[in-house]
């Protein structure tokens, strides 16, 4: 009996000694919760990634669209510049026209014929001379008629090589060569005016399409040069501006 006793004692306690495993109902729904956080935690990171995203986008694009309105101002200011340079080149021409006629009218007493000749020659030279270039201009600017242009300011050349619009016709030819893609003749008519001619208002944009040239031929220091040189020389004309902007695509 004493033994059954002891037996159910040992049985007891080691039932009692054995360690209980408590289970948390509860971590269950803790975890959940932590999780839950976890992801309402990084919604709004991602969200404020996203807007910043999208703003960068939005700030690049704002910046094309001014680089774009930037060139178009700097465009308009160069036309500006050169209709107003022709205006005054006009009015210049009138100017030596009429002195001209002034000279060249002789001092004759009423027994002297008066000879009308010459002035009828020279004033049937300056008309010609004019519509050539008139003629060649309107071909490129409002025609759009640019081979045949072409055609008449070599015409205009080659008739008038030392006249009043020798220096604006190398430019515009050069101009009309450089848009067709060839370079090497656009190149030596802007070589030309540039070195026949150092008092020409179309010198500072000769300089400016000579450096186009060499930095689309790779030669960065020739055309660092010719863009520093026209800033220099020129720092209130419109082609100036244009020297600053291709050369800030050069550093």
């Amino acid at each position: 009996m004493k033994k059954l006793f002891l037996l159910s004692l040992i049985v007891t306690g080691s039932a009692i000694a054995q360690p209980v495993t408590v289970v948390d109902v509860s971590n269950s729904s803790h975890l959940s919760v932590a999780n839950s956080s976890v992801v309402r935690a990084k919604a709004p990171q991602a969200n404020q990634g996203r807007i910043i995203i999208e703003m960068q986008q939005h700030i690049d694009s704002l910046q094309q669209e001014l680089n774009e309105l930037r060139g178009i101002t700097e465009t308009h200011n160069y036309r500006l510049d050169q209709m107003l340079q022709r205006q005054r080149e006009l009015y210049q021409e009138i100017d030596k026209r009429f002195a001209a006629m002034q000279a060249s009218e002789p001092q004759v007493t009423p027994s002297e014929p008066i000879n009308t000749d010459k002035n009828s020659a020279n004033d049937s030279d300056l008309l010609s001379m004019t519509q050539v270039y008139d003629h060649a201009l309107s071909l490129a600017l409002k025609e759009k008629r640019f081979d045949k242009a072409i055609v008449e300011f070599k015409r205009y050349l080659v008739e008038f090589p030392q006249s009043t619009y020798s220096a604006n016709s190398h430019y515009w030819l050069g101009q009309l060569l450089f848009n067709q893609g060839k370079k090497k003749e656009a190149q030596l008519q802007f070589e030309q005016l540039v070195k026949l001619y150092p008092q020409s208002a179309k010198r500072a944009d000769a300089m400016v399409k000579l450096g186009k040239i060499a930095q689309d031929k790779k030669q960065k220091t020739k055309a660092k040069a010719l863009y520093n040189q026209v800033i220099k020389q020129y720092p209130e004309k419109s082609a100036a501006q244009l020297a600053r902007s291709l050369l800030a695509e050069l550093r």
